[in-house]
């Protein structure tokens, strides 16, 4: 799995200096730390940002991480960053071409939530999907809600909140809630189907029982 970006979580480049680093945790603590808003998706923000400086914010850890990178034949760059509304664009491009290559006999559903985790719950996302015009962000959301498609009910439901908060236009609104209904109807289905199958045979058998009679 490749570990997150920390640089991109703190929205700074790999060249960044212990000042810039600091700066940069600081204006991102002061929108997302639970005392400033107790707003949920806020706090799992949060808990990147706070991470991220752990990890670049003190000097031994830093250059362990870089080294990390370096060993791997990666540097930051070469990581999913995401830094503008074309970075997101392309993200999600090859993100929907992946699962349109997916068998469905082998989701692998923890790989899709990391995926989607690792952008839905990146400081600033909701800034960054509002840079877009009208256009971008619903192409933006059709491909976010096609990859949801592929979770279960229990699972999809989790990301409504961050959603709504990143897609507050009505006509996105109405399309996430849409997927949302959908995947409940489709659960329950699912519940459904074994019973309805087991009375249906059970009947059938005692049709054939009486007939033979």
């Amino acid at each position: 799995m490749v570990e997150q970006n920390w640089y991109a979580v703190l929205g700074i480049t790999s060249s960044a200096n212990e000042t810039e680093i600091k700066k940069a945790f600081r204006k991102l603590a002061h929108i997302y730390h639970p005392d400033k808003n107790s707003n949920p998706i806020y706090f799992e923000q949060f808990k990147q940002i706070k991470k991220a400086y752990e990890i670049l914010g003190n000097t031994t850890s830093k250059k362990l991480y870089d080294k990390s990178l370096q060993l791997e034949g990666k540097s930051a760059k070469s990581q999913p960053s995401i830094q503008s509304i074309q970075d997101l664009l392309n993200y999600f491009h090859l993100f929907e071409r992946e699962m349109q290559q997916t068998d469905f006999r082998f989701i692998n559903y923890d790989r899709i939530k990391w995926k989607l985790n690792y952008l839905l719950f990146m400081p600033l996302i909701k800034e960054l999907i509002q840079s877009g015009n009208s256009q971008v962000q619903q192409k933006i959301l059709k491909q976010t809600l096609y990859v949801l498609s592929f979770l279960p009910y229990k699972e999809i439901i989790a990301y409504q909140p961050i959603l709504e908060n990143c897609f507050f236009n009505q006509d996105h609104i109405i399309l996430i809630r849409q997927l949302i209904s959908d995947k409940r109807i489709e659960a329950k289905w699912n519940q459904l189907k074994i019973p309805l199958v087991a009375i249906v045979s059970g009947l059938l058998c005692l049709g054939i029982f009486l007939l033979a009679k």
